[in-house]
């Protein structure tokens, strides 16, 4: 069945069995990646995906269901499975189907260079990027990865108060892992593009990337166990923010999980971090002008020269606070229920740069990787150990690679331990993001 048919057809067809408002969620879209390896195509996969969900209240309950299927039987499955669910939720949240905002920010998350893509060039350039990976230096012994894809989405709300949205997105990335080698030690890097055409992947440079990176890190060595002035790098930084993203929730904070429930207004971080939610960031890996509720994103500070602003709010647990939402109401998939979740979430860059940082630092280490981030960080207590790679530093200057350390504290205390925020703010591949930056000692144990 054609899509606008099927829509207008469950919506009608909701509100005659019985439900008081309803609600139509659908996602499509498709994907394309392709790998090489010793000069081959080694994988090829073109996917094509598309979910609608349902959700209706009725007698002040929200039931929920969902499909891949249009047809009559889809339909009629819709409307049963919903009215059985929300017959069966027991708790008594006050749950909202929303009409809409007046208005609604655009945002840069498509882009037209990017449509109808030449698939034997993406083909020429990722076997280009494995040969110039190779190229680049002798110590290159492997490449256990070498990708290209594209990726393009659609997405929308409707229901039965009028509310009528779209959106769509695109996006191509490309990316190699080199493993080098050197006196019997392996190790490897990244290197990575996200494009906005197929003339902004150059294999040269991520080639460079990758390999420089996998170089840096050989002839690694361990340090005495003790506490050190760290640089945590962009990236390392960024592992951190995501894992711990889920503090700033409030649906987490009203179920207890999170330790800052009933914090806002309080300094919870150094007076020089910012925390910023921006869905309306150009280029941003999750920019939207609308989230899965239908409500109109915004950017917001969530910590303000350390002081806790807000929680991140769906209209659920707005209500609950009796405050309003943050336009944070989103889903995990087309089949899930509405949670809450932070769209591009970044700690606001600062002015110094790295090379001030290594300067103002002197003496200490530089951490660029962690390890064990799902089963070493415990994300309501803010306890964390974890295995770290990265560099020693020596009279302002970074020296040798340091390996084989766990670095171990608290990210509530290490929040507050910030000194200093560099200018090299980073997205790697994610839609969060930090620069580099000062604490003032991390435990590390070593040799």
């Amino acid at each position: 069945m054609e899509f606008n048919s099927f829509k207008k057809m469950l919506l009608k067809k909701g509100l005659e069995c019985g439900f008081e408002e309803c609600e139509i969620y659908y996602s499509q879209g498709e994907s394309l990646s392709i790998g090489v390896y010793e000069g081959e195509v080694e994988k090829y996969n073109l996917e094509k995906s598309f979910g609608l969900s349902f959700r209706g209240k009725i007698n002040g309950k929200m039931g929920y269901s969902y499909t891949e299927i249009m047809d009559f039987e889809a339909l009629n499955m819709l409307i049963k499975n919903a009215k059985e669910s929300a017959l069966n939720i027991e708790n008594n949240d006050i749950q909202f189907i929303y009409e809409g905002d007046k208005h609604y920010d655009k945002v840069s998350s498509y882009y037209k260079e990017l449509e109808n893509l030449d698939t034997s060039k993406m083909i020429n350039l990722v076997l280009d990027l494995e040969k110039e990976t190779k190229a680049y230096c002798k110590k290159v012994v492997n490449i256990s990865g070498c990708k290209i894809s594209y990726s393009y989405s659609s997405y929308g709300i409707y229901n039965t108060k009028g509310l009528e949205l779209t959106n769509r997105n695109n996006l191509l990335m490309s990316y190699v892992v080199p493993v080098v080698e050197d006196e019997g030690q392996k190790q490897d890097g990244v290197g990575y593009v996200i494009a906005k055409s197929l003339d902004e992947v150059n294999p040269k440079a991520i080639a460079k990337q990758g390999v420089e990176e996998s170089l840096s890190k050989l002839n690694g060595k361990s340090i005495p166990s003790g506490k050190y002035k760290t640089i945590i790098y962009n990236e390392a930084m960024v592992s951190l923010l995501d894992t711990f993203s889920d503090i700033f929730s409030a649906d987490s904070a009203q179920k207890g999980l999170s330790l800052l429930k009933d914090k806002e207004g309080e300094l919870i971080a150094s007076p020089i971090v910012t925390i910023i939610d921006n869905p309306l960031l150009d280029d941003g890996l999750a920019s939207t002008p609308f989230d899965d509720e239908g409500v109109a994103t915004l950017k917001k500070e969530i910590v303000s020269n350390g002081k806790l602003t807000t929680l991140l709010h769906n209209l659920k647990t707005a209500n609950k606070a009796n405050t309003k939402t943050t336009g944070n109401g989103f889903k995990a998939s087309y089949a899930s229920q509405v949670g809450v979740s932070p769209s591009n979430l970044y700690i606001q860059k600062g002015e110094s740069s790295f090379d001030e940082l290594l300067k103002t630092v002197g003496e200490g280490i530089i951490i660029t990787d962690l390890a064990g981030l799902h089963s070493g960080a415990n994300p309501i207590s803010g306890d964390f150990s974890l295995a770290a790679k990265g560099f020693y530093i020596k009279d302002g200057v970074k020296t040798f690679p340091i390996e084989q350390i766990t670095v171990a504290g608290n990210y509530f205390d290490l929040l507050k331990e910030i000194e200093v925020v560099g200018d090299d703010l980073k997205f790697p591949m994610s839609n969060v993001g930090s620069p580099s930056l000062i604490v003032k000692e991390i435990s590390v144990a070593g040799k």
